[in-house]
């Protein structure tokens, strides 16, 4: 069954009128943006109704992370590299079937599988993804590792690149 259009969606619902819509679409077309990013950017609704209705269109929980503290244990499983160019927060592990795992991980776009698998693999769990704001994740982020250019180096955290090895016989002068 093909999945409901977010616009029709909150057309559906009654948020926006037939007129915002059709407002917010030319929007997205001018500026190469989301329905969702064009019906807040107008002011059309609030940032935290489109992301609500986003969630329930995408069928995963929609989180405020606000001032919550994850335990660095659970930020340690996803190397700070990932975090950082992801866009990503862990925010706990959780226990299925006495077992641990799936990871729960704050993402603003949970349909981006590229980096649920990244993480997935980086953290050795399957991951369950929950939808936030980009600007509430980020807050997270920052409030986690302030201060901390790179992260402390983790298992899958390469050195940088020492450069082209040159190789020299026994007796050779370089």
């Amino acid at each position: 069954m093909a999945r409901v259009r977010l616009g029709q969606m909150l057309l559906d619902e009654g948020c926006i009128s037939e007129i915002q819509l059709k407002s917010a679409v030319a929007h997205q077309d001018r500026w190469n943006t989301r329905i969702g990013e064009a019906l807040v950017a107008l002011g059309y609704l609030s940032e935290r109704v489109m992301l609500s209705a986003l969630a329930r269109q995408l069928s995963v929980p929609f989180v405020e992370l606000g001032d919550r503290r994850v335990p660095r244990a659970v930020l340690d499983l996803v190397p700070l590299s990932i975090i950082r160019r992801r866009h990503l927060i862990p925010l706990g592990l959780l226990q299925q079937d006495h077992r641990r795992g799936p990871l729960l991980v704050a993402v603003s776009d949970p349909s981006d599988l590229t980096s649920l698998d990244e993480v997935a693999f980086a953290a050795g769990f399957p991951v369950k993804a929950v939808l936030a704001s980009q600007a509430d994740v980020d807050r997270a982020i920052d409030r986690h590792f302030e201060g901390l250019a790179v992260g402390r180096p983790r298992a899958l955290d390469l050195p940088p690149d020492p450069g082209p090895i040159t190789l020299i016989k026994r007796g050779q002068k370089n």
